[in-house]
């Protein structure tokens, strides 16, 4: 008698598929390829070319989307893009942190001066509101740019001669080139030679005795066509103010932001940006579409010497014009 044989039936395997499928692996790796792509922007030493200078200001956002990649491409289970986009997130946080870190505080024995920069967007800004602004800041000197005929006259109307009676511009008209400075105390050594397209005056007010150097700041914007440009006056800029043994403070519409390699080199290791010397994060301050988008670009700052403390920092709505304007306190120590 013989007994029926038995056979065990093949073992089964099963392969664990990843979530989402291919078509979430391929949207996962385009969005890790574009912030891998402009984190690598922003480590650029040299952006004065396009498209680097006009990419290079939107790095705030791409960290968050780093960020945001970094979390779905971890539950997603696709590795290798996380580690790509965990790097990055270690760059872009080392970049943006410090202007988070709160500063020093103001020293008691210092000189200090309370600045203010406008961008007027071609003379549109409302001059009763920039004076308020002047008087409710107790601005010392304001630095405006885009500054027009027209928009001269109605400052004067609205009374900034009264709290700043002391005043100097150039290449006033009817366009963008025109800046001015006026302050509440006297403006000496008037610098205005038209060393870029839009005009940077300068002068020396002297705070509590000690003098110090203010600049009226506007580059040529680094659109495609003037990217080069863009390059040339602020490096022009720059080697002005680091030639001046003078306390310097530049306030204005720098065109560019701390992540431009173009700024940090205008910076050097004299001078840093009052906003991230205070701590006070990003200041965002120009809008494409003022009252529809809010500010996406922080392009004006206020610089000054390393040794020169800034406190109460922080950008105010200017109606009128397509920029925030920019204020800071500079305490200058005494010789």
């Amino acid at each position: 008698m013989s007994s029926a044989s038995t056979t065990d039936p093949p073992a089964r395997v099963t392969t664990r598929r990843r979530a989402g499928g291919p078509l979430l692996t391929v949207l996962l790796a385009a969005g890790t390829v574009v912030a891998v792509a402009l984190t690598l922007v922003r480590a650029v030493p040299y952006d004065a070319v396009t498209p680097l200078a006009q990419v290079v200001g939107f790095t705030p956002f791409v960290a968050v989307g780093a960020v945001v990649g970094l979390v779905l491409t971890l539950v997603a289970r696709r590795w290798v893009l996380a580690a790509l986009l965990a790097v990055c997130v270690v760059a872009q946080a080392v970049w943006l942190v410090p202007a988070f870190v709160p500063g020093p505080a103001a020293p008691d024995d210092a000189a200090s001066l309370r600045v203010m920069g406008a961008n007027a967007w071609l003379g549109s800004a409302d001059a009763d509101a920039l004076v308020d602004l002047v008087r409710d800041q107790d601005v010392q000197v304001l630095a405006v740019v885009e500054l027009t005929k027209d928009l001269r006259e109605r400052l004067v109307a609205a009374g900034v001669e009264d709290v700043l009676p002391y005043a100097v511009d150039a290449k006033v008209g009817s366009g963008a080139l025109g800046s001015g400075l006026w302050s509440a105390l006297p403006l000496r050594d008037v610098d205005t030679e038209p060393f870029s397209n839009d005009a940077m005056p300068a002068a020396t007010v002297e705070v509590d005795g000690v003098p110090v150097r203010v600049t009226a700041v506007h580059p040529i914007p680094p659109i495609p066509e003037y990217v080069r440009v863009w390059g040339e006056e602020t490096a022009a800029l720059a080697e002005r103010a680091e030639a001046d043994p003078l306390p310097q403070v530049l306030v204005g519409d720098f065109n560019a932001t701390h992540d431009h390699a173009t700024f940090r080199r205008l910076l050097g290791d004299r001078f840093h940006d009052a906003s991230r010397a205070s701590g006070g994060g990003l200041d965002l301050s120009w809008s494409p579409q003022p009252g529809r988008v809010p500010p996406v670009l922080s392009l004006d700052h206020v610089v000054t010497d390393r040794e020169n403390v800034v406190t109460d920092v922080g950008s105010l709505h200017l109606p009128g014009s397509d920029h925030r304007a920019i204020v800071a306190t500079v305490h200058v120590p005494r010789p």
